[in-house]
Formats: C-alpha cells, sequence, structure tokens
C-alpha cells in the first residue's frame, strides 16, 4: 500500500512535449490531442515534421521546447508524447532555474523517468511517473486526472521478504536509470523506495543493470525499499532473479506488474514520501 499527502490543484491547461523519441503514429497522436482539447486547453510545445532519426527534434530544440513548456505560466499540468531516448542527451543542457518554483504537475514514464529524476531534485514541480499520450493517457484521462488532482493512492503490492519500508518514490524505467549513474547530481538526497520496470531487456541484461544499481555505493545506501515492477520476462528465472537481488539489498522488496509500459501502468506520486505494506 502506498500513502502520501500533496497539495491539490485544479488542472485546465495540458502542455504536451516530446523531448525524447520521435513522434510515431502522429495521426493517431492527433485523434488523441482532440479528445483531450474537449476538456482542456492543450498548448503543444514540440515540431511533429522535426524528427531527427530516432529522436523528436535537435538536442537544442529539445531543450527549448523543454523549458518553454514549463516557463508558461498558464500550463498546469505537462505530459511527455513518449519515450524512447533522448532524455540523457539534454537533461544536463535544461537550465532547471527558470522554472525552479514552477507551480506545475509533470507526468511522464520510460525515457521521461530521466527528467522524473532531474525535476524532483531541482525544481518544485509535483512529478508522476504513469501513463502517457502514446500509450494510455487518454484512454484512461478520467482516472489519470482524478489521481492527479485528487491525491488518491491506494496500491496492491505483492511483498517478497515481508519486509516494511518508508521513503520517497524514486526511480522508474531500469536502463535509464542506469545511464544516469554517473551523474550523482540527479540521485535523490532522501532515504528511497526505488521501483523499477522495462520492457525489450533480456534477463541478463535486467541482471547486469540492477547489478550496476547495486555496486553504486551513493543510491546503494538511499534505498530502504524496491519495487520490482514488470519486466516483460514470463520466466520462473526473473523470479529467483529478484529474489537474489533482495537479498543482496537486503532490504524491503515487493512487486507490482502495473508498473509497466503496458495500458494498465498505474500512477506513482514521484520523489513523495510514502510507506510499503504489502499484501502477502
Amino acid at each position: 500500500m502506498l500513502f502520501y499527502n500533496y497539495t491539490m490543484k485544479k488542472i485546465e491547461t495540458i502542455a504536451l512535449i516530446a523531448p525524447s523519441g520521435d513522434i510515431r503514429n502522429i495521426s493517431e497522436i492527433n485523434k488523441k490531442i482532440e479528445i483531450l482539447e474537449k476538456k482542456f486547453k492543450i498548448k503543444k510545445y514540440y515540431n511533429e515534421n522535426a524528427a531527427c532519426n530516432y529522436l523528436s527534434d535537435s538536442d537544442e530544440n529539445r531543450v527549448k521546447f523543454f523549458e518553454a513548456a514549463f516557463c508558461d505560466n498558464e500550463v498546469d499540468l505537462v505530459v511527455s508524447l513518449r519515450g524512447g531516448f533522448g532524455a540523457i542527451r539534454i537533461v544536463d543542457k535544461i537550465n532547471f532555474k527558470k522554472f525552479e518554483n514552477s507551480n506545475k504537475f509533470y507526468l511522464g514514464s520510460s525515457d521521461a523517468s530521466i527528467f522524473l529524476a532531474a525535476l524532483n531534485k531541482f525544481t518544485n514541480v509535483q512529478c508522476f511517473h504513469g501513463l502517457m499520450v502514446s500509450n494510455g493517457f487518454v484512454e484512461n484521462l478520467d482516472r489519470n486526472i482524478e489521481i492527479i488532482e485528487n491525491n488518491i493512492f491506494n496500491i496492491n503490492l505483492t511483498s517478497i521478504n515481508h519486509k516494511q519500508a518508508r521513503g520517497k518514490l524514486w526511480g522508474g524505467n531500469l536502463s535509464s536509470i542506469v545511464s544516469i549513474l554517473s551523474n550523482d547530481e540527479l540521485i535523490c538526497d532522501d532515504d528511497i523506495i526505488l521501483f523499477l520496470e522495462d520492457l525489450n531487456e533480456p534477463l541478463y541484461k535486467v541482471d547486469k543493470m540492477l547489478f550496476e544499481i547495486y555496486r553504486n555505493k551513493k543510491l546503494k545506501e538511499k534505498i530502504k525499499g524496491i519495487i520490482f515492477g514488470d519486466f516483460y520476462i514470463e520466466d520462473k528465472a526473473l523470479d529467483d532473479l529478484l529474489l537474489d537481488y533482495s537479498k543482496k539489498f537486503c532490504c524491503a522488496c515487493f512487486r507490482c506488474l502495473d508498473i509497466t509500459h503496458k495500458t494498465n501502468n498505474i500512477t506513482l506520486p514521484y520523489g513523495k514520501t510514502v510507506e510499503l505494506r504489502g499484501i502477502l
């Protein structure tokens, strides 16, 4: 179970950004935006025709759009269109001081895990790990808006080792988190509940990346609990691997398959203090 509190806020204007991968299926994206426009004022901070190979735009333009969205005083919620790749190329170029006291919400996942870590560390933006426009935010619009606006969280977890823990929710996509370990400034300063998920990664790479976290002293000493999400691997060997790491980390460890790239991905209050009390 997860519990936390924060100041509630009504969402009226949403900014859409594409700071990572190229915008795919633009016709489908635009159909979803039309649905959003029936309930909210929508502002687009991206160029849908500026793809650079697997990136949505040049590094310079992605930084410009990112900063502009968060500096827009009219915007209440910023949502990423999709993940992909590219956050690691620009996160150190973004001037977070421009909007460090921004009273906004941000919603993203996958590659956006890097932005979640940075926004949580350098700004007052209230961050959420959850569905983006490309993979279910619009299809689950009312539920997602209710969660963000009204502070509704009650998530069932399966305990691996029957321990309890308290800390700030931090993490996201495993490969994205591992990519920022070389930058100590992005690592949370407080005790954390680390949550992780990934897709299209073989078991040996999941093992390799988990070990990279285990051997990072600064991060490891802050981990008070771990929530292992969905890794798209249906194999008992994954269960054995996660059990092994629960012993290595020697902290409260849980499973939650609803932390995923799939459309059932739950919305989590990133960077907020939570208590873990698993349902056995």
